[in-house]
């Protein structure tokens, strides 16, 4: 594994973070041991976060690490990490006097990590530095926000309901379609297909938030992706097929729902299924997503990082991923937000990415401008239908 420069100018804000997650891929990667620390802002007392103790907690830690070769990563919240070949007795002695430094209410603000066993936590870090949830939230227990919290009966009740449901009123379909600056209709190429959680939530559990609750809103995510799978493998569905794009979870993955899905699929027409892999599950388990992908690859289906935007593909890189495609989230602020890496990227491999939530003309404007062709949402949908 190519080692990091230490520390200096370059290896802070963004770029560190960027770094970092490299750096942890690496170590996934190779199976390669490392031990981290790392100073967490967000766990110290609001007092100790001004930049006054913010220096003496840099100055424990560079003086405990002075000697040795480890990485330190400043990343753009302030948070600081440190990476150590094992075995790595400087950072047990910068650990100890980053505590004598802080009171024994902000003790937790320290905490120690190894690689590759921990590198979801590490990469949650990095994505949070960026300003994005951390994988951490997305396996929390629900949060209730005040509400009784739910029973075994009416989870229990919530999948019955979900068993009996017809789902289609709960899918979103869209097409992805190709657009050409020399002008013509909308081409179709696939249909991308999803299930839309608010409208499933009012089916099962009328009156819940399933977004404020994680946990369910994953459970329950898995059975509708099962049932949306065995409906796509019935003979009916198949006589009436078109290439279709599909968010799955990894669990959902490894299920023998899907493994009899593809059976049922019949020769060449797993390469036209595009499987999105949704950032916070890449996150969360990335070693996971490591092994799925060249088995998922190897039985014909293509895979897709999905609902991207710029941060996130700098930090999970398609290719590093095994992944073919992406699917690149439109806003008002993407023109002014892309890194000149991840702009090189997109134009490089531009019939590989989508433009998704296209609701202006301007967003297909800047995506032809970006060598981007495929596009995605609801202006599409509406140039389709008066095509």
């Amino acid at each position: 594994m190519t080692a990091l420069p230490r520390d200096g100018a370059g290896r802070a804000g963004t770029k560190a973070a960027l770094d970092l997650a490299s750096l942890v891929r690496e170590s996934v990667a190779a199976d390669a041991a490392r031990e981290v620390l790392h100073l967490r802002l967000s766990g110290l007392a609001p007092a100790l976060r001004r930049p006054h103790h913010r220096r003496l907690l840099r100055d424990a830690l560079d003086s405990a690490l002075a000697a040795t070769r480890a990485n330190i990563f400043d990343l753009p919240n302030g948070d600081v990490v440190a990476v150590a070949r094992v075995p790595a007795p400087a950072l047990e002695q910068a650990q100890a006097a980053l505590l004598r430094s802080l009171d024994a209410g902000s003790a937790g603000a320290v905490r120690r990590l190894r690689l590759p066993e921990e590198a979801a936590q590490l990469l949650s870090a990095a994505a949070e530095s960026l300003g994005m949830e951390p994988a951490e939230a997305a396996s929390a227990e629900p949060d209730s926000g005040g509400a009784a919290p739910l029973g075994s009966a009416e989870l229990a009740a919530a999948e019955r309901a979900l068993a009996a449901a017809d789902l289609e009123p709960a899918t979103l379909a869209q097409s992805v379609c190709r657009l050409d600056p020399e002008g013509g209709a909308p081409e179709p190429v696939w249909e991308d297909r999803r299930i839309a959680w608010a409208a499933l939530g009012a089916m099962v559990l009328p009156g819940r938030d399933l977004d404020a609750a994680p946990a369910l809103l994953r459970r329950l995510g898995r059975m509708a992706e099962g049932r949306m799978l065995i409906e796509m493998a019935r003979p009916a569905a198949q006589l009436a097929w078109r290439p279709v794009g599909l968010p799955l979870a990894p669990a959902t993955l490894e299920s023998g729902i899907f493994a009899r899905f593809a059976e049922a699929l019949p020769a060449g027409r797993r390469a036209e299924v595009i499987i999105g892999l949704r950032p916070a599950d890449v996150l969360a388990d990335p070693r996971t997503v490591r092994r799925l992908s060249p088995l998922l690859r190897q039985r014909g289906f293509r895979l897709a990082l999905d609902d991207a935007t710029p941060a996130l593909i700098a930090l999970l890189p398609p290719e590093r991923l095994g992944l073919d495609m992406v699917r690149l989230r439109w806003s008002a602020e993407l023109p002014s937000s892309v890194p000149d890496a991840v702009r090189r990227l997109l134009q490089a491999a531009s019939e590989h990415v989508v433009l998704a939530g296209v609701d202006r003309p301007a967003a297909i404007a800047w995506g032809w401008e970006a060598g981007i062709r495929l596009f995605q949402g609801p202006l599409i949908e509406r140039r389709r239908r008066g095509a």
